[in-house]
């Protein structure tokens, strides 16, 4: 972060100095939400889950540093059924620039799920945003992006995908990466202001250029992590979300 104006011995991590540079250079260009989950309140989001017995909203879990466990149901698969979601009802376009995100994740089954973390243009519960199955890549949303992971795909490995328009981004597919039960994931996604293209980075590591139609820049969306049942599971799947991080420039009108 610059700092305009540094006088002779003033000790720059003293908040006295940093936090009125922050505020002015920073705070006021940009909009950020980060939420490490570390309290007992999700009144600040959109919590729903499907109608089986094992699906419920998503909840606070008693672990290191605090997690938001969602728990997806064993039923037919089907949305309104299996589904667990937390959506953020903020809406972010990407025209405003640097628009954002990043999760950090982790399942306790990586065989009886599919799951899908980014934007989505609906904030309506009942709505998967994206699944594959095979090789193929369904979206269920007209504009989004984000990462997809499904049990029903050939390979079981996260993919990076973008919809404009009910049209998918070039290059959307496969990252090469695949999850590990209990172990955590860094997924983070970054959109130019045109929507026509995207980076998709896990763990840090630069793992899938979307090229073109990635997402419609002036239309508002919202960021959701949800995961569904795959119809064939027998208990519950859960996924552990540790952090939220969405960002972007704040839009100027």
């Amino acid at each position: 972060m610059p700092i305009d104006t540094i006088q002779l011995g003033q000790i720059l991590s003293d908040p006295e100095f940093m936090l009125p540079q922050l505020n002015r250079l920073a705070h006021a260009s940009t909009v950020q939400h980060f939420d490490d989950f570390t309290g007992d309140d999700l009144s600040n989001y959109i919590l729903h889950s499907g109608s089986d017995d094992l699906a419920v909203d998503p909840a606070f879990n008693a672990q290191v540093g605090g997690v938001v466990r969602l728990s997806a149901g064993d039923g037919d698969g089907a949305i309104a059924v299996d589904q667990s979601i937390i959506v953020l009802p903020t809406p972010f376009k990407a025209e405003d620039g640097n628009l954002a995100f990043e999760v950090r994740l982790k399942f306790t089954d990586i065989t009886k799920n599919s799951l899908y973390v980014g934007f989505t243009d609906i904030t309506t519960a009942d709505e998967e945003g994206m699944h594959v199955s095979g090789t193929t890549l369904t979206t269920d949303m007209a504009d989004g992006f984000g990462f997809v992971f499904d049990t029903a795909m050939t390979t079981d490995e996260f993919w990076a995908a973008g919809v404009d328009t009910n049209t998918d981004a070039t290059g959307s597919g496969t990252t090469g990466i695949a999850p590990v039960n209990g172990t955590y994931n860094v997924l983070r996604m970054e959109v130019d202001t045109d929507g026509q293209g995207a980076r998709a980075y896990i763990d840090g590591t630069l793992v899938k250029t979307l090229t073109a139609k990635v997402t419609t820049p002036t239309v508002a969306q919202y960021f959701v992590v949800s995961i569904n049942g795959d119809a064939s599971n027998s208990a519950v799947a859960t996924v552990d979300v540790d952090y939220i991080l969405v960002e972007s420039d704040r839009p100027s009108a």
